[in-house]
């Protein structure tokens, strides 16, 4: 089933030139190929369906699906390490001298371009939602380092991709906070797990898991000065998840009556389940991050 766990929320400019088949098009220009003999790293696109091995890219309602594959060598230093160890002692022990540092800086590279063609390999894939009509991007990761690794691939691969991280009036730690105190003024409900911090480097940390969040504990955490950094909500008893401070959404699930919605799609039907619950996914998307947004004063100008 498509649904994304995690989402880093980017802007799309409204004067972008994108469309969906503009974007397979460049897409298929790049695709993934596995790593050669040499090769310790290699990343590229690939068809975000298997049932459609020919789509680079996967467009419904005006949102296109892509998906980057990863897949790199494992060489853990320690065994190169060990290797170079070896070969210095042996050199030593044999010629009666010692390996200098740019003598050994050589052996650690023959020895890595020894070593990397009998390495295991491993493979990710990552994937982003270009919603043209709602001009947004969402990418499926947990951390903005990693989005922006995509997002700078996405953007040799288009040749431009204007986008920004969404920017709102009111900072998620600030709104956290208020709704955490009046849980009545937010518009999403309270889950059970927090992380509340003191301002400043070395800060006291509470973490509250599986507990009800409308007690005087954590009013006290709160007068005591503490703000929020990550709250588990719902909305609509549609979703649930958690927000950061970093507007991050983690931890994003369907709830029943999501669920119920899907089980009406031909469960031995591939391709009608994906077809499902990708219409599903953005549906429910491009109403949840407006009023997420919103419930956040709205976005600054740009």
């Amino acid at each position: 089933m498509l649904w994304f766990r995690n989402l880093q929320i980017y802007r799309l400019s409204p004067d972008h030139a994108l469309s969906a088949a503009s974007i397979a098009d460049a897409l298929a220009k790049r695709p993934w190929l596995p790593c050669g003999t040499h090769d310790l790293f290699t990343q590229g696109w690939v068809p975000p369906t298997r049932f459609a091995p020919d789509l680079m890219a996967w467009e419904r309602q005006d949102a296109v699906l892509v998906t980057l594959k990863t897949e790199e060598k494992i060489l853990p230093g320690p065994v190169i390490k060990e290797e170079v160890d070896e070969r210095i002692a042996k050199i030593e022990a044999e010629e009666n001298r010692r390996v200098g540092r740019k003598e050994a800086k050589e052996l650690k590279e023959r020895v890595t371009d020894e070593l990397i063609p009998k390495a295991f390999s491993r493979s990710r894939s990552q994937r982003a939602i270009i919603d043209l009509q709602a001009g947004l991007v969402l990418v499926e990761s947990a951390s903005a380092a990693k989005a922006e690794q995509l997002l700078s691939i996405l953007r040799e691969t288009l040749g431009s991709l204007p986008t920004r991280l969404v920017n709102t009036q009111t900072t998620p730690q600030t709104a956290m906070t208020l709704w955490l105190e009046n849980p009545a003024e937010g518009v999403f409900d309270l889950g059970q797990d927090a992380e509340l911090r003191e301002p400043g480097d070395g800060g006291a940390v509470a973490r509250l898991t599986r507990q009800a969040l409308d007690t005087p504990e954590v009013l006290h955490h709160l007068e005591t000065g503490k703000l929020v950094a990550k709250l588990a909500l719902s909305w609509d008893d549609k979703l649930a998840f958690q927000l950061t401070e970093k507007l991050e959404i983690k931890r994003l699930t369907m709830l029943d009556v999501l669920q119920e919605q899907l089980k009406d799609a031909d469960g031995h039907d591939q391709q009608a389940l994906f077809e499902g619950s990708f219409a599903l996914t953005i549906g429910e998307l491009r109403q949840f991050v407006p009023v997420l947004i919103e419930a956040l004063g709205g976005e600054m100008p740009s």
